[in-house]
């Protein structure tokens, strides 16, 4: 390895990254300028390094830091706001829990194996791959012999290094799909989108934008972008515009919502339908009142050229939850967990995917009548046995369960006629 230069500041009396770290035998190549290029890997001291999370995999973190701390400006350089973006980076700081087990794994095998791959640092100190790392590193100097851990090996980018090759450097590094560290799915579309915006003054950016993503197609890129505009319409819908970190675990449910208004568009769906279907959508992402998979159903409720699945009285009954959008949208701007319609907004899910599963069952009669009487059992059960009221809640459902009750007598005497015509019509005759 060289020693390290004996200048350590610049002219303007800032830090000279390079002359106070140490170079190692060590090339990584990179795409700047145009054209390939080798830089060296150094020894950079991790007392010079600040975390830099704005954008790439850690983007959702600053939001949420930015959300907890309303009007301030946060400079991850200062002690305070340093130790924040630890404790995010390690799991510690609330609603990063899940951040800890991939954290200690790698705190345990820097310990074991020290550092195998070489981190990106921008000229000032601020890292552009290897904030975990880092964190990992000074996690590992309150331990015994923490001159170990004091070295952050990374190569260190040039000043004139521009946005555009700082981007292609993180993405590439970052997020293409055969590196083995993941991107979280909501940060690596604030990513993609980054890129549009870098590149929009080229041709075609979801090309420039899929060179660097290894294994993500141009047609992923697009599908990406109808993603995080409706995750932007939703956030601005439930009065929360930009809070990403809110989206994390519901991101699966973005994708089937975009897949159900599309396909409404193929079948003709007017604009006021499409805006209704949103609204719906967002609701029941909102409160958490279906899956992912079960947001499938709204797609086949639709129906398509063959008409199979199709089922207009379910879904109707379900987008009533955006009857009244304005209504809606003060309710799902509640600052609670969920909304003051959940209930509601769950009760409208099971009922619609109650009859979307009947449906599947139309050529078994006998099963579906033996599902309405276990059903019917139970709601007898519960009503004797008086568990059916529980809160406040509870009685103003049981108040309408009379006119739905005569409902299904209603139901049931028209399925008593109906069954006595068709098996009249279809008895088989006798042999003579």
């Amino acid at each position: 390895m060289n020693k390290r230069s004996k200048t350590a500041n610049n002219k303007d009396g800032v830090i000279n990254l390079v002359a106070t770290s140490e170079k190692t035998d060590r090339k990584e190549l990179y795409w700047i300028k145009g054209r390939r290029k080798e830089l060296d890997v150094y020894r950079v001291p991790t007392k010079l390094l600040y975390f830099n999370i704005e954008n790439g995999r850690y983007a959702d973190k600053m939001v949420q830091l930015k959300h907890d701390n309303p009007g301030i400006s946060i400079d991850p350089r200062q002690p305070k706001w340093r130790d924040a973006i630890w404790k995010m980076l390690k799991g510690e700081y609330r609603g990063t829990e899940r951040d800890r087990e991939p954290f200690n794994n790698l705190r345990r095998d820097l310990e074991s194996r020290q550092q195998l791959r070489p981190g990106v640092v921008l000229s000032d100190g601020g890292v552009l791959d290897g904030n975990r790392r880092l964190a990992a590193l000074l996690d590992l100097q309150r331990r015994p012999n923490p001159g170990r851990y004091e070295y952050l090996d990374a190569v260190i980018l040039e000043e004139d290094v521009g946005a555009e090759d700082r981007w292609r450097i993180e993405a590439g590094v970052q997020i293409g799909r055969d590196e083995k560290h993941p991107y979280s799915g909501i940060n690596e579309l604030l990513k993609i989108r980054e890129g549009l915006h870098l590149f929009r003054g080229k041709p075609n950016p979801e090309s420039e934008i899929s060179k660097v993503l290894y294994g993500i197609s141009e047609e992923e890129i697009r599908e990406d972008v109808q993603k995080i505009q409706l995750i932007d319409q939703y956030l601005t819908f439930i009065g929360k515009p930009a809070s990403y970190n809110e989206i994390g675990d519901v991101l699966e449910r973005f994708e089937e919502a975009i897949a159900n208004l599309n396909h409404a568009r193929k079948v003709g769906y007017k604009p006021a339908q499409l805006e209704k279907l949103k609204v719906a959508q967002f609701a029941l992402i909102r409160d958490e009142a279906m899956t992912n998979w079960e947001m499938r159903d709204i797609r086949r409720a639709m129906g398509g050229k063959s008409g199979k699945g199709k089922n207009e009285r379910a879904l109707n009954d379900l987008l009533k939850i955006a009857d009244n959008a304005q209504k809606v949208r003060s309710a799902l701007s509640a600052t609670t967990a969920k909304s003051p319609f959940a209930s509601a907004h769950t009760d409208k899910a099971e009922k619609f995917l109650g009859e979307m599963d009947a449906q599947k069952k139309a050529d078994k009669p006998v099963q579906l009548a033996e599902n309405a009487k276990s059903h019917l059992n139970t709601l007898l059960d519960g009503l004797e046995e008086g568990k059916v009221v529980r809160d406040a809640e509870s009685f103003r459902k049981l108040q309408i369960l009379p006119a739905v009750l005569r409902e299904i007598a209603e139901l049931t005497q028209k399925c008593l006629r109906k069954v006595s015509e068709v098996t009249r019509i279809a008895k088989p005759k006798r042999r003579v």
